[in-house]
């Protein structure tokens, strides 16, 4: 009953509490030496069991295209745990928590890691999972939070919120075309529209096959990240794809749901950069299928 009553208030209190506090959390690093306290954070990771897979230097890449003043950015970016690949199969959208994100920048001159609050996605596909894939996102997600504690002066809560009304994914499905064949068209689309496929995570190799795009556009991420630094926990852009009932169905997260959200904290020449990514990656799917 607890839980109905909050999801029918949940409209009321988002207008009263920050959206960016219910669905990021915040550490506030201990040190103030940027590329140390990656390395503590990277180190505490793995010393709670979380292999890191890579570090995204989105600073230095968008300083070397000619913008100096940009914040010092990184994105730490690992979280994989076994059976990770039945889960995606059953709730795709999670592959927005798992790998996972840790975004850390300077802001006002302390150090932060924010990670997204994993509690409404995996709300939102409760019923999907059976409860061991439920308690394997929670121990990942308890560790992180333990990981991120080890190496911060402060310890936030982790709010409860009900799941969005709306999906927290924009999927469609693609007939006609075998997987491989659709990923490699797909990725040269993507890359033509610059959102430039870092790298392809095959979480599933063997059919039902499941892949992931890491996706990123330097551009697109100089000017949103300067508004709303938490959406890194986003980044690298994750465009999925996989095999179901003879057709493949690709998806990634709603961008027209966060401009719902969070688009008082956008400028509208930033608001307009977000509507313009949803509207590239639509257009390379199209251009994937033949349409």
């Amino acid at each position: 009953m607890l839980r109905v009553v909050l999801f029918l208030l949940f409209p009321l209190l988002a207008l009263a509490v920050d959206p960016l506090r219910l669905m990021y959390i915040t550490y506030d690093l201990k040190g103030k030496d940027f590329k140390a306290g990656v390395e503590e954070v990277k180190k505490s990771m793995e010393a709670q069991g979380i292999r890191v897979l890579r570090t995204l230097t989105i600073s230095d890449a968008i300083r070397a295209r000619g913008n100096q003043s940009f914040r010092n950015y990184y994105v730490v970016f690992g979280c994989e745990f076994e059976g990770m690949d039945r889960v995606l199969l059953k709730a795709p959208a999670l592959s927005n928590l798992v790998p996972c994100s840790v975004a850390v920048y300077e802001e006002r001159g302390q150090l932060k890691a924010t990670v997204v609050n994993h509690r409404p996605f995996l709300i939102a596909y409760w019923n999907q999972l059976a409860p061991e894939e439920r308690r394997s996102i929670r121990k990942v997600y308890h560790r992180l939070h333990r990981a991120l504690r080890e190496v911060s002066i402060n310890r936030p809560h982790i709010p409860r919120v009900p799941p969005m009304r709306e999906s927290l994914v924009y999927e469609q499905v693609v007939e006609g075309m075998d997987f491989e064949t659709f990923k490699t068209l797909y990725k040269t689309s993507l890359d033509g529209v610059n959102m430039n496929i870092l790298d392809i995570m095959e979480v599933r190799k063997e059919s039902p096959k499941f892949s992931i795009f890491l996706a990123c556009n330097l551009s697109y991420g100089e000017a949103i990240l300067k508004d709303i630094p938490q959406f890194g926990t986003l980044a690298p852009c994750r465009v999925y794809l996989f095999e179901k009932e003879g057709k493949i169905v690709t998806g990634y997260i709603n961008i027209p749901l966060l401009l719902k959200l969070y688009g008082k904290r956008l400028s509208k020449e930033n608001a307009d950069i977000f509507t313009k990514a949803d509207q590239d990656i639509k257009q390379a799917l199209k251009e994937a299928k033949g349409e």
